[in-house]
């Protein structure tokens, strides 16, 4: 049977390209509704949230080598530019369905 409801969170994994160095970025996002992810970068947009907090409404869990808190998200920001932008693009990416074969 095909199940609709979709688990809780889910595994990604980000190839981050920067500073002369790929590395793979492990995370678990959170499952967002469409109607929730749409108003989450509405917000986002509208300049109504940072990406930082973008990015900690969406991440349950990351592998950096910073926490996964406002000061580490900001932190990883700083160092890493473009990272959000990896982040919340991969979010949609991964989230995806897509038929698969036959």
């Amino acid at each position: 049977m095909f199940k609709v409801k979709a688990p809780e969170t889910f595994k990604a994994s980000l190839t981050i390209i920067g500073h002369g160095r790929e590395q793979k970025l492990n995370l678990i996002y959170r499952h967002l509704t469409q109607d929730a992810y749409t108003a989450l970068l509405q917000r986002l947009a509208g300049q109504e949230i940072t990406p930082a907090h973008a990015i900690l409404d969406m991440v349950a869990e990351w592998d950096a080598d910073v926490s996964l808190d406002t000061a580490g998200v900001d932190e990883a920001l700083q160092q890493q530019i473009g990272l959000d932008a990896v982040i919340i693009t991969g979010y949609a990416q991964a989230i995806q369905v897509a038929r698969k074969g036959n």
